[in-house]
């Protein structure tokens, strides 16, 4: 299976830390557009806000508005470069390695399109925004996809010792927790910038300095982690459409990508409407929501430990099932937001509380599955293509969240104001709906197979 080479030595606790860095970069970029973006371009009415509506709000079909059908747009194209990186990253022969020098050459460009996704050039609603956004969010993913679909496959060639794939894992879900939580702190850190700028660009200059901090994270693993001291030398020659086939004909694959995208729809669902939730339905300020972010982040570490202890004495895929489903409760519970008799503060902080004791499980064990049908699927033909499967992975994660996006801005037109919420609470019981069909397909995995 391995090209000839000396032993690759274990990844040192310093360098493990470096490596939760990289995800800490890209996942704060990640999250700045997921929770931020829609909501600049089509922000709730409040009174409190001078920002005002960027893209015409016209409806095709009765059910997309035009920036849910140009999000999706740039996601699709996006995911149908994920193979075609991949592919390029595991058969690529470079001095440096497989995955070190594309993870050297994103980071830059990820900062620089993920800006002007936030700068748009009219200031006011405008079609010449669209188009632009259009344009831009092209260059931003597939830079983006450059940078991740690398660094993921690293996981399962720095993790060639026991319990490495764990504990990369868990220093990924570290990584981008922390991230989630920074991106939710955007809202607050503009107001550090002068109140004469106003609220757009006062957000425009947070955008930017939070992606040049998340580029130089990006930077640590990939200038400071030697790829070929730390990774076996590894065989992966099949063109691209043959190494398609081949992941997409793992039977184990097939069911774990479809779960996970089905989950990621939920998610990208949940993401899109936190702001929403936060304001129109609980009435408190945007700048509050890094609050209840920490407090999802704070329980989601404590869970780090009791995960990994379970992982040693339970199934992977019965710890993903009960996480699956035990989220499906948590999404349903949005819907009763602003009408449970607790304070607005307690609302929001039950929510966090709850996602983060869940979503603990699914932010460590899906990377350590993707990484052993791999490992497997390596024994079996003799080829490395761990950057395919980490890509294909990619791939059908945001197909889910192209959808999620998508289904959220259709909701919203059922409402999505203080006092006009429907949309908002349907998304709620959307995402419980596809947590609950996430556990239904996952089933059918047969674990004994990707063992070796």
């Amino acid at each position: 299976m391995y090209l000839a080479g000396m032993e690759p030595q274990r990844l040192p606790f310093g360098k493990l830390i470096l490596y939760g860095f990289g995800i800490f970069g890209w996942s704060l970029s990640l999250n700045i557009v997921s929770t931020l973006l829609s909501y600049m371009y089509l922000p709730p009415a409040e009174e409190n806000t001078d920002l005002v509506s960027l893209v015409p709000q016209t409806t095709y079909l009765y059910v997309f508005n035009i920036i849910a059908l140009v999000m999706a747009s740039g996601r699709l194209i996006d995911a149908m470069a994920d193979p075609i990186i991949a592919n390029l990253s595991d058969r690529l022969r470079h001095p440096l390695g497989r995955r070190i020098p594309l993870m050297r050459l994103a980071p830059a460009f990820v900062a620089v399109f993920c800006t002007l996704m936030f700068t748009p050039p009219v200031k006011g609603e405008s079609m010449e925004n669209v188009r632009w956004l259009a344009l831009v969010q092209i260059g931003y993913y597939v830079f983006f996809a450059m940078y991740v679909i690398p660094y993921n496959a690293l996981l399962a060639e720095l993790g060639h010792y026991p319990n490495g794939k764990m504990h990369l894992s868990t220093a990924q879900s570290v990584g981008f927790m922390a991230g989630v939580f920074a991106a939710s702190t955007i809202t607050k850190a503009a107001t550090l910038f002068p109140d004469a700028l106003g609220d757009l660009r006062q957000l425009q200059y947070a955008v930017g300095v939070y992606n040049a901090a998340g580029a130089v994270c990006m930077w640590l693993p990939a200038f400071l982690i030697d790829e070929r001291k730390y990774c076996r030398p590894a065989n992966a020659s099949e063109p691209l459409l043959q190494s398609l086939r081949t992941a997409l004909r793992v039977r184990n694959f097939r069911i774990f990508a479809f779960a996970d995208a089905v989950f990621f729809m939920s998610i990208a669902l949940i993401s899109s409407g936190l702001l929403y939730y936060i304001t129109a339905m609980l009435g408190m300020s945007r700048e509050d929501g890094y609050l209840y972010m920490g407090i999802m982040l704070f329980t989601t570490l404590l869970m780090y430990y009791p995960v990994n202890v379970l992982e040693k004495k339970y199934s992977k895929k019965m710890l993903i099932i009960f996480a699956f489903g035990a989220l499906s409760v948590v999404f349903f519970g949005i819907c009763f937001l602003g009408r449970i008799p607790l304070p607005p503060w307690s609302q929001a902080a039950l929510l966090m509380v709850s996602f983060g004791l869940f979503d603990s499980f699914l932010g460590i064990l899906p990377n350590t599955v993707v990484a052993d049908i791999a490992h497997a699927e390596a024994h079996r033909s003799g080829q490395n293509k761990e950057g395919m499967f980490f890509g294909m992975r990619a791939l059908f994660q945001k197909l889910g969240q192209t959808m999620g996006v998508m289904l959220f801005m259709m909701l919203t037109l059922y409402g999505k104001d203080p006092g006009n919420d429907t949309g908002l609470r349907m998304s709620g019981a959307a995402g419980g709906v596809l947590c609950a069909l996430a556990a239904a397909v996952y089933v059918l995995y047969r674990e004994k197979e990707d063992e070796v």
